[in-house]
């Protein structure tokens, strides 16, 4: 089975929505939000190979004057895979993240020390920013992140009540130069490290990235969606496109 670009299916009993790029995440949040299934200024766990932190899409078409679903989908089609977390902040349904990322090298996503926020292209980025938004952590690993859960800098941005997991599964793959090529993790880690995220906090939402040219490939993507699948609960016969 090769796996759409388009690919989006949906467990909303378990307020579980998947598509296979990333991007489309922006907007099974935007729309729970104007829907008042999540408060505004949520709290976002992102666990991803990559961080998807570019700023850019604060600058796509539309962002700021989405009125109704299908603007959701317009302006979440406009979007790439790495640059939809931003606008979620921007338009104010998110504003504290934590990443848990193992292949990005940017050691601080929240250090803007050395950005020129004065130049007219970042006022977006500034404006955000002065309002005390985006603000979080960031860890290599889930394991590493377990390791700190109780920590008071963790508590303080798991306290409100609406926390929103954001899978990509390419996270369980290996690293590799070669994206066809790419070897995953060993089965009872995937198992225990989904198992761990199933159960860590009561999620608001989940939404998650099938993510095939970086796991390896569709069959990858597929197996690692069944791994997911089995842990989560999720039937195919219960599944709605959306």
């Amino acid at each position: 089975m090769t796996i759409p670009k388009d690919f989006r299916i949906c467990f909303p009993d378990k307020k579980i929505y998947i598509s296979a790029d990333h991007n489309w995440a922006f907007a099974a949040w935007e729309l729970h939000k104007r829907a008042g299934k999540i408060k505004p200024n949520a709290t976002l766990i992102h666990v991803d190979a990559h961080l998807d932190d570019i700023w850019d899409g604060l600058e796509v078409e539309g962002l700021h004057t989405i009125e109704k679903s299908e603007d959701v989908f317009d302006v979440a089609g406009k979007m790439k895979i790495e640059n939809f977390i931003w606008p979620a902040v921007g338009t104010g349904t998110i504003d504290k993240v934590i990443y848990i990322s193992q292949y990005s090298h940017i050691e601080d996503p929240f250090d803007f020390e050395d950005w020129n926020l004065f130049h007219p292209e970042m006022k977006p980025v500034k404006e955000i920013l002065e309002r005390g938004k985006y603000v979080g952590l960031r860890y290599w690993n889930l394991e590493e992140f377990l390791g700190k859960i109780d920590s008071q800098n963790v508590k303080v941005l798991t306290e409100k009540p609406d926390l929103i997991l954001d899978l990509d599964l390419d996270y369980f793959a290996e690293e590799d130069a070669d994206t066809v090529m790419v070897s995953l993790m060993d089965e009872q880690k995937i198992i225990v490290n989904l198992t761990s995220l199933r159960d860590l906090y009561t999620w608001s939402l989940i939404t998650v990235s099938l993510s095939p040219f970086y796991c390896g490939g569709n069959d990858n993507a597929l197996y690692l969606f069944g791994l997911f699948s089995k842990v989560f609960g999720l039937k195919q016969e219960d599944a709605l496109e959306w």
